[in-house]
């Protein structure tokens, strides 16, 4: 197999919003994908190209040879393939990405969303997501352990939501069809929100030209299901759990582990296995593996329903791109047997970053990750953000 050649644009669905190749996000996500631009390492191969927009300095270069890392090459303006035609492997793909490798001199591989064409913005938009819920709800017709309780509803103008707003009896989600991962969203909390009269809900109905709105559930627990999507079809690749805050945004994965004090009885692994599969099928009903090939997640929920009874919603989200829940499946490769933890991206200070490596450090077992502190970025210049495993053996 060719080497392919990675790199990190977290910003993708904004990218594919604005549809302009000359696209850059806002400053702040600019120094995100900079600071986390090794992220990407974790789901390379032996001779992958990675992009590192600066140098990787000699001590994490060494930590990454210590913890057995992929012996990638590093990519920068002043060291590319040599072969110009490259197995390209952005994290997501938009019009901004495909300009931006060619600009380098690269000339991405054959892929189903090459040459770009208007419709693969509604592909890679939260209207794809919405089609696989409803294939969804009728698959697990009679189902006891999964449940969609409303697809989402488009809703194209200010009179809508007012409907929406006066008739709810529970708080709502809002949700642009284009932006990135926990991000894009509005909760209509109470009938006196005032949402149809809000600027921001205004904004993206003039920017996007609807909104995508579901009950606001009552969460117990954030998961996804992964599969790759190629020619041959769809195949299905593992779970994982994760964390979100208040808003959605992305705190960290479990590794190793399942927080499964959470559902108490809940017979997890049967609703798992019967999600994975019904998924499987409605996404290859879809056709989707012959308009996109890669990585695709799909984000569920444990909540619990009206009369307080734990119920999967197996399809919340669908990614089509690289995730973190994916990077997470590929981290959990790593770890020894009887060790599990948590991963996070932080914002933190590059002297505490230091500190806990050294109080702290990376311990091996048998070739496998055991305990301590994995850095999986390098710490940031004075103050930024890095992404950090820290592992426990169980015992």
């Amino acid at each position: 197999m060719a080497p392919q050649f990675f790199f990190f644009n977290p910003t993708c669905e904004m990218a594919v919003a604005n549809g302009q190749v000359s696209y850059q996000p806002p400053a702040h996500l600019r120094v995100f994908e900079r600071e986390l631009a090794l992220l990407p390492l974790w789901l390379a191969g032996e001779d992958d190209w990675l992009w590192h927009p600066g140098l990787v300095d000699e001590a994490y270069a060494a930590y990454l040879r210590q913890v057995g890392a992929p012996k990638v090459q590093w990519a920068t303006e002043h060291k590319l393939p040599k072969d110009t035609f490259v197995a390209a492997r952005p994290w997501g793909w938009s019009p901004a990405a495909i300009r931006w490798l060619r600009a380098l001199g690269l000339e991405p591989a054959p892929h189903p969303l090459l040459p770009w064409q208007s419709d693969h913005r509604d592909l890679l938009s939260r209207y794809t997501g919405r089609e696989l819920a409803l294939r969804m709800k009728g698959l697990i017709k009679g189902t006891v352990l999964l449940a969609i309780p409303e697809v989402p509803l488009v809703l194209q103008r200010p009179e809508e939501l007012e409907v929406l707003e006066a008739t709810m009896t529970q708080p709502w989600l809002l949700k642009a069809p284009w932006s990135a991962s926990g991000r894009g969203l509005f909760k209509i909390r109470s009938r006196s929100e005032g949402t149809a009269r809000n600027p921001w809900v205004l904004g993206k109905l003039r920017q996007q030209g609807a909104l995508l709105a579901e009950p606001f559930l009552d969460k117990v627990q954030d998961l996804s299901f992964h599969f790759v999507l190629d020619a041959q079809g769809v195949h299905f690749s593992g779970t994982t759990f994760f964390e979100t805050d208040k808003d959605g945004q992305f705190l960290g994965c479990y590794t190793g582990q399942r927080p499964s004090e959470k559902w108490g009885a809940f017979p997890m692994e049967e609703a798992l296995f019967a999600a994975a599969g019904l998924l499987q099928e409605a996404l290859s009903g879809m056709d989707l593996h012959l308009h996109y090939h890669g990585f695709a997640g799909v984000d569920a929920l444990l909540f619990r329903d009206e009369a307080g009874a734990l119920r999967l919603h197996p399809c919340i989200e669908l990614n089509l791109r690289s995730t973190m829940g994916r990077l997470n499946l590929a981290l959990e490769q790593r770890l020894h047997p009887q060790s599990s933890g948590f991963w996070r991206i932080e914002r933190r200070e590059a002297q505490e970053a230091e500190q806990e490596w050294a109080l702290n450090p990376p311990l091996l077992k048998e070739g496998h990750w055991f305990g301590g502190t994995f850095p999986l970025t390098p710490a940031p210049v004075g103050a930024g953000f890095q992404a950090v495993l820290r592992l426990e053996f169980k015992g």
